[in-house]
C-alpha cells in the first residue's frame, strides 16, 4: 500500500510572492502593521479606569463590556481567510486600517457605553484582519518547515514594541491631556500606515490556492491541529490576564498610580520584546518547539503565582521581567507549531488557528471581569497557572501523535519504494 507524502513530511512549502524583493516588502509591511496594532492593543487596559469614570460604571463592568467588543476580532478572523483569498493580504490590511480609523474617531464621540462598545467591536475587527493577514503573509515568505516559529517570533517583536511603548505613552496622555487623546493618536498612526501601505507595490499571489481549493478543504483539519488550537485558545485567555486585567489589578488592588502602572507594563512588554528577539533568533531554531512551549508555559505559571503574592514595587519589577521573558515566544510558537502540523501555507488554516485561539480574548476579558466583580481580582488571575498546565499537557499529547505519525510514515516508506 503506497503512502502519499505530504508537504509537511517533505519539509517544503511554496511562497506566495513572485520574488524575494516582494517578500521583503511584505515583511516590512507586516512589521509596521504589527507595531501600530501592538500600540492599539494595549490602550484598553490603560483606559479601563478613565472610561469607567466617564460612563460612571464599575471598572470590572467596563472589562465585561469590552469583552463584547473583542468579539469583533473573532468575526474578522473567522472570515479573514475568505477575504484574503478574494482581495489578497495587503488589501485586507488596507481594509483593517480604514476600520481602525473609523472605530477610533467614533469612540471619542460615543454618547454612551453601548455606542462605545460598538466602536470597540469595529476596532477589534481591524485587529483581527491585521493578525490574519500578517501571519498569512509571513508564513508565505518561509519555505522550510520549522522556520516559522522563529520568523513569527521576530514579527511579534514589533507587536511587543508597539505594546511596550503604548502603556507609558497612554499613561502620560491620560494624565496630562485626556483619554480622548489616546484615540486621536491611534487614528493618526493608522492614517500613516495606510499611506505607507499604498506607497509599496507588493506583488502577492493567490491563484495557486484557488487551483487546490477543494483538496485543501478536505485535508485542512487534523487532531494535532485541533488540539494545538485549543491550547492556543487557553494561552490567549492567559495573555488577557496579563495584557488587560493586570492594569486594574495593580491600580486598584496594589494601589499603584497610573504612571507607575504604565511603567510596569512597559517593562513587561520590553522583556517580552527582548525575549522574542533573542529566543526567536537564537533559541527557537535550535530547540524542539514542543519542549520550548512546555517549559516556558510552566515557568509562566510559576511567575504568575509569585506575582500575585507580591506588594513591594521592587519585587514586582523583578518578577514582571520574568513574566515577560516566559511569555515572549509562547504565542508565535503555539501558532507556528499548529500550522506546521499541515505543512503548508493556507489562508483557511491560518484563519482557523487564529480564530479559535482568539476566542480566548473575549472569553478572557469576560471571565476576568465576571470573576473579578463577584469574587476577587486575584481569583480571576489564578486561572492563568491552571490553564498553562493544561497547555503543557495538550502540547505533549500533540507531540506524541506527531511522533507516532512520523514512525508510521518511516515504516511505510520501504514498502512504497519496493513497489516502484
Amino acid at each position: 500500500m503506497a503512502i502519499q507524502m505530504t508537504a509537511s513530511e517533505s519539509g517544503k512549502r511554496k511562497m506566495i510572492f513572485n520574488s524575494p524583493v516582494d517578500a521583503k516588502k511584505a515583511v516590512l509591511l507586516t512589521f509596521i502593521a504589527f507595531l501600530f496594532t501592538g500600540f492599539q492593543a494595549a490602550i484598553y487596559g490603560m483606559l479601563t479606569v478613565p472610561i469607567s469614570h466617564h460612563f460612571n460604571i464599575d471598572p470590572s463592568r467596563i472589562v465585561f463590556f469590552d469583552s463584547f467588543g473583542l468579539w469583533g476580532q473573532i468575526l474578522a478572523m473567522a472570515f479573514g481567510g475568505v477575504i484574503i483569498a478574494k482581495i489578497k493580504g495587503k488589501n485586507t490590511l488596507l481594509v483593517a486600517g480604514i476600520l481602525m480609523i473609523i472605530g477610533s474617531i467614533f469612540s471619542i464621540v460615543a454618547p454612551n457605553i453601548y455606542v462605545y462598545t460598538s466602536m470597540t467591536f469595529l476596532s477589534n475587527m481591524a485587529v483581527g484582519l491585521v493578525l490574519v493577514s500578517c501571519y498569512y503573509m509571513i508564513m508565505g515568505t518561509v519555505t522550510e518547515e520549522g522556520k516559522s516559529e522563529g520568523t513569527l517570533s521576530i514579527l511579534n517583536v514589533f507587536f511587543s514594541g508597539g505594546w511596550m511603548i503604548s502603556p507609558i505613552i497612554c499613561g502620560f496622555l491620560i494624565q496630562y491631556f485626556s483619554w480622548l487623546s489616546v484615540f486621536i493618536t491611534v487614528a493618526v498612526l493608522f492614517v500613516v500606515f495606510i499611506i505607507f501601505l499604498l506607497s509599496l507595490n507588493v506583488a502577492e499571489l493567490v491563484e495557486n490556492w484557488a487551483k487546490e481549493k477543494d483538496k485543501r478543504k478536505e485535508n485542512f483539519l487534523s487532531l494535532p491541529l485541533i488540539l494545538t488550537a485549543i491550547a492556543f485558545f487557553l494561552f490567549v485567555y492567559v495573555e488577557q490576564i496579563m495584557n488587560y486585567f493586570n492594569q486594574p489589578y495593580m491600580q486598584l488592588n496594589l494601589k499603584f498610580p497610573i504612571e507607575l502602572v504604565g511603567t510596569v507594563v512597559t517593562v513587561y512588554a520590553f522583556a517580552q520584546m527582548a525575549g522574542r528577539a533573542f529566543f526567536g533568533k537564537f533559541l527557537l531554531p535550535r530547540v524542539k518547539t514542543h519542549k520550548y512551549i512546555i517549559i516556558s508555559g510552566l515557568l509562566f505559571a510559576l511567575f504568575i503565582m509569585i506575582f500575585l503574592r507580591l506588594h513591594a514595587i521592587a519585587f514586582v519589577f523583578a518578577v514582571i521581567i520574568g513574566l515577560g521573558l516566559a511569555d515572549s515566544c509562547m504565542y508565535p510558537s503555539i501558532l507556528g507549531y499548529g500550522l506546521d502540523q499541515i505543512g503548508r501555507v493556507s489562508p483557511a488554516a491560518t484563519a482557523f488557528m487564529v480564530t479559535i485561539g482568539s476566542i480566548g480574548i473575549p472569553a478572557g476579558t469576560a471571565g476576568c471581569g465576571l470573576i473579578g466583580e463577584h469574587f476577587s481580582r486575584p481569583t480571576a488571575m489564578y486561572l492563568g497557572p491552571i490553564f498553562l498546565v493544561i497547555i503543557a499537557i495538550l502540547i505533549f499529547i500533540v507531540h506524541r501523535i506527531s511522533v507516532k505519525r512520523a514512525a508510521l510514515v518511516a515504516a511505510a516508506a520501504p514498502v512504497e519504494s519496493t513497489q516502484h
